[in-house]
């Protein structure tokens, strides 16, 4: 269904492979990062890790995952999080979408509003990902090579205090905080008294403890392509390997991605052939929420004493801590791997039937196979030893192993006709489409080794518990569209689309919707602007809708086998003793359910000027999703934990921008220049029953909610009590308790921002001189906040820069009032920051504490660099080269976040792609900085 760009009635970019791939990440998602208008891009971090793509917005409270297409055919984008049932659901193994090779890629086409995207279905409500891969032209034989090299460090890492050392409220040989004693480089003993050399060391600050953990880590990117074509056949056949030992030591992070590629056409007179096939092997092995492993250690304890765990210093029986594990032992023995096969790809044929009309069908597939493991050692310590006596807490062991299934099947059948009568011209499509999925997986875990070492499902005392889960569902749609154009100067565009939906109950799962845009070129209806400047000029305007179905199972009960912990403490699983149990899932199922609803309207214009030396594209859009599904609380009599049904209104408003500019085009110089601007508001409108707000999740007293009249996504914490009796002297003043500290207001709340960004500007820009060509981006955002673990963890353990607030000496909170015989009197009860208290309870959850861990998401960063050369023809032209380039390349230079962010990256998140994303890092990962060099040979 494609369409020329001057036709457009609604917003679509387009991004060549030479923008995507300038910063060899490997990726195609991550190369387009701060490149396009109104789509948002964040990574976990590191090599092969998830990358969550939101476009205009979070406008479900469901999945906001946009649709990805590769030459036609819809893919998967699931995202891989170790096994369902244990903590290495944190690991994160990437999405589908990082299966695709950036280096196999044509071009990507972002769609972005409702007018766009009706055709391609439900699925396709949060815009759609085009991707075009790499077709054989008329051309003779060649074989191209590209390979990159890349070394990495670690970007951002939490900057720590530096004045005072290990202790909680005293020093304390044992503890793993940092609120003993101010830090002096006196000689303390440490660790482990039951050494005959006891350990000593200074009590200082160890300098970039935390950086100097990290290695460096290397990432090798490998790529060889075939191509032919004439007009009659062509074939693109190529393979590439990318692998990576990241920043963790001890071969900590390892990845591997192997891919292969068809692409091939064959036309014979009217019938026409083409057919891609894509297989991906990817390994990874990765130690488990490492990171925060690392923050629990006190700022005078030197990581790189700590490499041999086998060491009697640093070992199980003496670490020096009982609340800590050494993180180098952590490293090699509590990992998650993955393993996956992927085959995915489309057979397309095409017959013209007359002149103006043609017949097309297209069938594609898209299936994998992967499996996981997750494992955490059995630790047990020598009768008498320092860890036995200081009660460190010994660990059952656990293994798990699971293999999933996905499979998608797409068929398309399309009739189109193309005619032109006098000054009109109809181009009309009309086609049908089944889109089936099925997921699964099948595995176990047992919660306790019989044998320490052994990693196995049959290594445990009782009963591995085993669980299997099977889904799958369908999707049939009807559709057509009609373009209708006049003189080449207007076109009006009109859509429909019906889906069946094997997810909506059976009286309610058909559903209509359907848009209609059209443009005005306005160089073609006044031909007179060509001479003032004015190469084209376009404007535009659309109105669309699309539906979205449930998940799975949200209409009729389903079950399982049941699992529990028998009397020593092990999960084991039915059936015992010949006899078979299974449970209920927890949701009471919905007949009722209605598809999630989009309606959006936008208007724009596009225009080149000056001999296409400046190009504007501009929109605005309003958009309304209604009946949104979600699973509401409902009281326990019910027997249900949860109730499916359709709520509330969300709205997403904005402005995109995207500007390029060439001031300087001569014989052997041109520099262009990109910008990139957005700005998106959501408000939620309603929500259900009169509620004015919605718990979304929680952590630690931070609320994530959505309350009606504010942005999605709204961070709520307990105020400070305060004196509420508008006649007393002390009106308004805060009322601290017995330790000083202000405390938490059983009815009163504090909104402390939104997790929406205020605006997100990107830029780049291009320099290129004879065969040099330097390219340079970079991404800015303004506003937002979010959750950060990190933040949390720091303040308990006393590391956070904030602990040492008026130096850890004692003061009085200001405005304050205490309670005597019921009566309030000003506060005189200085705060002992000290004190160990201060960390345990009161500091770590008082509301003023507790602001600390939501913290900004501005950042400014350097994303890409590269300077590359390609020498010319005539220096080759006695060799067997056709292209020879050499470059150098940099991603992730620089960034820059607020003071109050002295963490995480913010762009790292570990909470999928839908609004929990939003929400922020609980176990982040650190991302990395990059500088490496490419070679591209072309024979």
């Amino acid at each position: 269904m494609k369409r020329s760009e001057k036709t457009l009635g609604y917003a679509a970019t387009t991004v060549k492979s030479e923008d995507i791939d300038a910063g060899k990440s490997g990726s195609v998602m991550g190369g387009l990062s701060g490149k396009v208008a109104g789509v948002q891009i964040s990574s976990a971090g590191n090599t092969g890790t998830s990358q969550k793509v939101l476009i205009r917005g979070i406008s479900s409270l469901n999945n906001n995952s946009p649709l990805y297409i590769v030459d036609g055919v819809p893919i998967d984008n699931s995202t891989f999080r170790g096994s369902p049932t244990d903590d290495s659901s944190t690991t994160d193994f990437g999405n589908a979408a990082n299966d695709i090779n950036s280096e196999d890629v044509e071009s990507v086409t972002i769609l972005k509003g409702a007018s766009a995207t009706a055709l391609y279905g439900s699925r396709a409500a949060n815009g759609v990902v085009m991707i075009t891969t790499k077709k054989a032209g008329i051309e003779k034989l060649s074989v191209t090579y590209d390979g990159s090299f890349t070394a990495s460090k670690v970007l951002r890492v939490m900057q720590t205090q530096d004045l005072f050392g290990q202790g909680w409220g005293s020093w304390n040989r044992s503890e793993n905080g940092s609120w003993g004693p101010r830090l002096d480089g006196t000689i303390h003993e440490w660790g482990s008294d039951q050494l005959d050399t006891p350990m000593t060391k200074p009590f200082s600050y160890v300098e970039h403890n935390l950086r100097n953990f990290y290695q460096t880590g290397f990432e090798k990117n490998n790529n060889v392509s075939v191509r032919y074509g004439n007009d009659k056949v062509g074939v693109v056949a190529s393979y590439g390997n990318l692998s990576s030992n990241g920043i963790l030591p001890n071969n900590g992070d390892l990845f591997s991605r192997n891919t292969f590629s068809l692409r091939g056409y064959m036309n014979i007179n009217k019938f026409s052939l083409d057919m891609t096939m894509n297989y991906v092997r990817k390994d990874i092995s990765r130690s488990n929420d490492m990171y925060m492993e690392l923050l629990q250690h006190a700022v005078d304890v030197d990581f790189s004493q700590m490499k041999d765990y086998n060491d009697e210093r640093y070992n199980l029986d003496n670490y020096y801590t009982f609340y800590a594990t050494n993180p180098y032992y952590m490293i090699d023995n509590y990992r998650s791997n993955y393993q996956d096969d992927r085959v995915y790809g489309r057979i397309e044929m095409s017959y013209e039937i007359m002149k103006g009309l043609k017949a097309t069908a297209r069938l594609g597939g898209d299936f994998s196979n992967n499996r996981t493991t997750s494992q955490e050692p059995k630790t047990t310590f020598s009768n008498g030893s320092y860890s036995q006596l200081g009660g460190a807490t010994e660990s059952l062991g656990y293994y798990s192993e699971y293999r999933y299934n996905r499979s998608q099947i797409d068929a398309t059948a399309l009739l189109n006709a193309d005619y032109k009568i006098h000054d009109f011209s109809i181009n009309a499509v009309a086609g049908w489409n089944l889109n089936q999925r099925s997921y699964g997986y099948t595995g176990g875990y047992v919660d306790g080794l019989a044998i320490a070492g052994w990693y196995s499902l049959y290594n445990t005392s009782s009963s591995a518990v085993s669980v299997t889960y099977n889904e799958l569902r369908r999707l049939i749609g009807a559709f057509a569209q009609a373009e209708l154009g006049y003189k080449d100067m207007v076109f009006l565009n009109l859509s429909g689309r019906n889906d069946w939906s094997s997810t909506l109950p059976a009286g309610n799962n058909s559903f209509f919707y359907g848009g209609a845009n059209v443009s005005f070129l306005l160089t073609e209806m006044m031909p007179s602007l060509k001479e003032h400047q004015v190469d084209f000029l376009k404007v535009r305007a659309a109105l669309g809708q699309t539906g979205n179905d449930a998940n799975v199972y949200k209409t009729t009960s389903w079950y399982q086998i049941a699992n529990f912990k028998d009397i020593n403490g092990y999960y084991t699983s039915m059936p015992i003793g010949g006899v078979m149990g299974m449970t209920s899932n927890n949701t009471l199922p919905s007949t009722n359910l209605k598809p999630e609803m989009t309606t959006e309207y936008e208007v724009g214009l596009s225009g080149s000027f000056f001999n296409n030396r400046l190009t504007v594209d501009a929109s605005y859009y309003n958009r309304m999703t209604k009946d949104q599904i979600i699973s509401a609380s409902l009281a326990p009599e019910t027997a249900y934990s949860y109730e499916t049904k359709n709520v509330g209104k969300i709205q997403n408003q904005g402005v995109e921008l995207m500007v390029n500019l060439t001031p300087v085009r001569t014989k052997d110089w041109t520099w262009d220049i990109g910008f990139t601007f957005t700005k998106n508001m959501s408000e939620v409108k309603e929500l259900w029953d009169g509620a004015d707000e919605y718990s979304y999740t929680n952590w630690r007293g931070v609320y994530y909610v959505l309350k009606v009249g504010e942005p999605v996504g709204l961070f709520r914490i307990p105020a400070a009590n305060k004196v509420m009796d508008e006649n007393s002297p002390y009106y308004g003043y805060n009322i601290v308790n017995n330790n000083g500290f202000l405390s938490d207001s059983n009815t009163e709340y504090e909104y402390v921002g939104s997790s929406e960004a205020k605006f997100n500007m990107g830029f780049n820009t291009s320099l290129k001189w004879k065969g040099f060509t330097f390219s340079a981006s970079a991404d800015w955002r303004k506003g937002g906040y979010m959750l950060s673990n990190t933040s949390y963890i720091s303040h308990f353990n006393g590391n956070s820069t904030q602990t040492v607030f008026n130096e850890r000496n004692s003061f009085i909170y200001p405005h304050s009032v205490k309670v005597v015989n019921g009566e309030y009197v000003e506060n005189n009860i200085p705060v002992r920051t000290d004190q160990m208290n201060y960390a345990l309870g009161n500091y770590s959850y008082s509301p003023e504490v507790r602001r600390q861990f939501i913290i900004p998401k501005d950042y400014f960063r350097l994303r890409e660099v590269s300077l590359s050369y390609t020498f010319p023809k005539s220096m080759l032209a006695k060799t067997p080269f056709q292209q020879v380039s050499l470059a150098l390349v940099g991603r992730n230079l620089l960034l820059f976040t607020p003071k109050e962010n002295n963490y995480v990256d913010p762009e790292v998140s570990n909470l999928g792609n839908d609004l929990l994303s939003e929400f922020g890092e609980t176990t982040g990962t650190s991302s990395t900085r990059n500088i490496g060099v490419n070679v591209k040979v072309v024979f």
